[in-house]
């Protein structure tokens, strides 16, 4: 952006001058630099040419002429344009008026709304890139926080490189959802890039690169070797076609390639042990992409947070970086960071995984004495492997079996240690006499000795995933020092971060992700904190409805599925169907979903059951369903209009008690701390997330209803429920629902009912 490009795409700006009187209406714009345009006027005889600075009004003649000018003449007249006094004068003084024109001048041009708080918002981020801090943004849906920081960040290229001699550094910006990122660079940066560069404000397009794991790319090698073991005749021939045309195609994401399965996927992405003894490494197509995706000279570098993290790890290890220098990170999604922490600082060995590299390592010549001793040592090793993990297995306490919990709380015992010695044993027994041309099968062996060691300390928290499916188990660890550590390895760093989303706090209050982040161990000076809330109008356009009549929440009580059953099928009624039904876990969904379906038959009824993807969509089409959802629904999934106008919420989302949560109470001197310091925050947070799914967009209209005895006036959260959600009325009235669903609704809304 600090290069300097000529403009050709006056239309816009010379219709403004005119517009303005600035410019007579025969004048003609030739070309734009920066904030300053030439315009050309006809007398009858000559050619008149003057500069104006189409956003202060500051102009200058330049010469007439009697021929036009010409492009040969461009570069000398762009050269007396730039040393003009008002030439780039207002951008280069301040970055936050900048930020006013952008939103208040150019943005509306081509159809957005000023919203002051966005502005704001923008200006904030601005301000911290600025000074180098750390700013936590809540920023309800609806206000556009992401044009508000890729405005901030855009600026700040154009501003603070200028002003310090910085050279020019790449922002990153770390997303959760693969979505986003799309978004990003597909629409967001193309979409403001167009507008900044058509109005002068930036004289080259913004450049943005999307960054992911290797496992998302092609490896031209694997692709030609495993089509050429494919027979046509059973292959399915729309899978087999999209493999053959990508051998001919120079597409390597293959996340954008159509008609391809996850296990074609695994067959010919990029396996990084095989890339250095490649013969094709320097002609490959994975290999360019990276060295040419590490350059500084890409404006913004998108990723996700693990990858985001994965370059903090490796810098941390003194490993070559995945990302070029930077200086500046925005993190949107932000409260999914803790996750991602979670699975890169953590450590896991899978069963099955152990058990087949043992397999690979297996001789099948067994003629000499070494060959036979490694044969033994991975045989042992795979008894060992299925013995360890049967120990762990049998220490999970029988009631905790459910598949609504991920993490389940086990005990290394002292025979599992017995154990996981002679794995580590045999493991280095085998490193040692293992031929050194084995080098993938020596890296994997090394790395498997490494992770097993973890589970020989004492400073972790560990358990078991998927201990019921045969030989899949997966032994899992985090730091108990986790926040520390991310506080050490982000925050401390010499560079601004920003981190954003709609729900890192509660009521304003962001001590509890604070405190999950490690951020509440830096320096209070550094961080600066900010809420905005919706511009929605959820005074008018929203109503919650807090039932008042229902038992304590428990889903092995048949009175309160009962009760709960009877609730929801008179609430789905009140509002002609158009419901999404939120459960906290698959159980009670499963009780009450089989209940209702056989009482409603006037509107589809959907079940989002495990593994069930086209749910959603189902829904969508449905026109006025309801879908019975629990997991992945409460956040993330956006469905404007009508078809949802009613969440019904069964249950307050209290985190399902895992071995992290059970190591996090032991830091508390009382249940009560934990539960006001932990427990609550981040049930509301949660809340919050599942509210969201609501009001999508201006126009949206609906009802909330918590059906939790505990966010009743009686109950002893619903002064805290109340106030973590927008504020709009709240009733515990079921005919309220009705009277507001038939005030705000089109006739078509109820049509809608009658056509099925």
């Amino acid at each position: 952006m600090d290069s300097i490009r000529i403009s050709y795409n006056t239309d816009v700006v010379v219709k403004k001058l005119k517009g303005l009187g600035w410019i007579l209406d025969s004048a003609t714009g030739v070309f734009m630099i920066k904030d300053c345009i030439l315009i050309q006027d006809y007398t009858g005889k000559t050619y008149t040419y003057r500069v104006i600075n189409f956003m202060s009004g500051e102009k200058q003649y330049l010469f007439h002429r009697k021929n036009k000018v010409t492009h040969d003449d461009y570069e000398a007249i762009a050269a007396k344009i730039m040393v003009l006094p008002f030439y780039n004068m207002k951008h280069s003084k301040d970055g936050m008026q900048m930020i006013d024109y952008i939103f208040k001048d150019v943005f509306p041009k081509y159809g957005y709304k000023v919203r002051e708080e966005q502005v704001n918002l923008s200006k904030h981020m601005f301000n911290a890139m600025k000074e180098e801090k750390i700013l936590m943004s809540d920023i309800a849906v609806g206000l556009g926080k992401t044009h508000a920081y890729l405005v901030a960040a855009i600026v700040y290229n154009i501003f603070a490189r200028k002003s310090t001699g910085i050279k020019q550094m790449p922002i990153i910006v770390s997303t959760s959802s693969i979505e986003l990122q799309r978004a990003i660079i597909r629409d967001y940066i193309p979409e403001i890039s167009k507008m900044l560069y058509e109005n002068g404000i930036i004289s080259m397009s913004v450049t943005c690169v999307l960054r992911k794991g290797k496992e998302n790319y092609l490896c031209e090698n694997r692709l030609i070797d495993y089509f050429n073991t494919l027979d046509s005749n059973r292959k399915r021939a729309s899978e087999y076609s999209a493999l053959k045309r990508l051998t001919g195609s120079m597409d390597i994401d293959l996340d954008e390639v159509k008609d391809i399965s996850n296990y074609d996927k695994r067959k010919i992405c990029v396996n990084s042990a095989n890339c250095f003894n490649c013969k094709k490494y320097r002609s490959c197509r994975y290999q360019k992409f990276m060295i040419n995706a590490r350059k500084s000279r890409y404006h913004f570098q998108i990723c996700n947070h693990n990858y985001y993290l994965a370059d903090i790890l490796k810098r941390k290890k003194g490993f070559v970086s995945l990302l070029p220098e930077y200086k500046t990170v925005i993190v949107d999604e932000a409260h999914k960071l803790t996750g991602a922490a979670q699975q890169m600082y953590g450590v896991f060995i899978k069963q099955n995984e152990v058990n087949s590299l043992m397999k690979k390592a297996v001789s099948k010549n067994v003629k000499t004495k070494i060959k036979k001793i490694s044969n033994r040592l991975c045989n042992e090793t795979i008894t060992y492997n299925n013995l360890f993990f049967e120990e762990l297995i049998h220490q999970i306490p029988k009631n905790l079996y459910s598949e609504d919990i991920e993490k389940f709380d086990t005990l290394i015992t002292s025979r599992a240690n017995v154990f996981l010695k002679i794995l580590l044993e045999n493991l280095g027994e085998l490193l040692k006499i293992m031929p050194y041309k084995d080098r993938k099968l020596l890296s994997d062996i090394k790395r498997t000795i490494e992770d097993m060691k973890v589970f020989t300390r004492s400073d972790i928290i560990y358990w078991i995933e998927k201990p019921i499916a045969k030989e899949q188990s997966i032994l899992f660890s985090i730091p108990k020092t986790l926040s520390k550590e991310m506080s050490k390895d982000l925050w401390y760093l010499d560079r601004s971060m920003l981190l954003t989303s709609g729900t890192i706090a509660v009521d304003g209050d962001f001590h509890y992700i604070k405190k999950e982040l490690g951020l509440n161990l830096v320096n209070r000076n550094k961080i600066l904190e900010i809420s905005k809330s919706s511009p929605f109008n959820f005074k008018e356009n929203c109503m919650i409805y807090v039932a008042d009549n229902i038992p304590f929440p428990n889903s092995n009580d048949e009175k309160y599925i009962k009760r709960v059953t009877e609730e929801i099928y008179k609430l789905i009624k009140a509002s002609n169907g158009h419901a999404l039904v939120l459960f906290t876990s698959y159980k009670p969904l499963r009780k009450v979903y089989k209940k209702l379906s056989e009482q409603i038959t006037d509107i589809p009824l959907i079940e989002m059951s495990r593994g069930r993807n086209n749910a959603v969509l189902e829904f969508k089409n449905s026109e006025k369903g309801v879908l019975f959802a629990t997991g992945s629904m409460w956040e993330g999934v956006n469905i404007p209009g009508d078809i949802l106008s009613h969440l019904i919420i069964v249950k307050l989302p209290f985190p399902i008690p895992d071995p992290i949560s059970e190591y996090e109470k032991t830091l508390y001197d009382s249940t009560d701390k934990y539960r006001n310091s932990v427990l609550i925050p981040k049930m509301l947070i949660k809340l919050r997330q599942g509210v969201g799914r609501l009001i999508r967009s201006e126009t949206d209209t609906g009802v909330v209803s918590i059906l939790d005895v505990r966010a009743s006036e009686k109950g002893k959260y619903h002064n805290a429920v109340i106030n973590a959600l927008p504020k709009c009325k709240v009733t515990k009235a079921l005919g309220d629902i009705t009277t507001f669903i038939q005030e705000k609704k089109d006739p078509e809304y109820f049509l809608a009912l009658d056509n099925h």
